[in-house]
């Protein structure tokens, strides 16, 4: 029995590596650094491990 792929995961990180990319390929380092900490900052996972201690 042929099963059909309902979800692609490398395609997905594929995905968001490139719409990464396209937002910060013309960005300085300080402005990079920015966007970094950003995004972490909204991560639920980093946020679990940064609320540990």
């Amino acid at each position: 029995m042929k099963r059909i792929k309902e979800f692609d995961c490398v395609k997905m990180k594929n995905d968001i590596q490139a719409k990464i990319y396209a937002e910060t390929k013309d960005m300085s380092f300080e402005e990079l650094k920015t966007y970094l900490n950003y995004g972490l900052q909204e991560d639920p996972f980093w946020s679990s491990l940064q609320n540990r201690h």
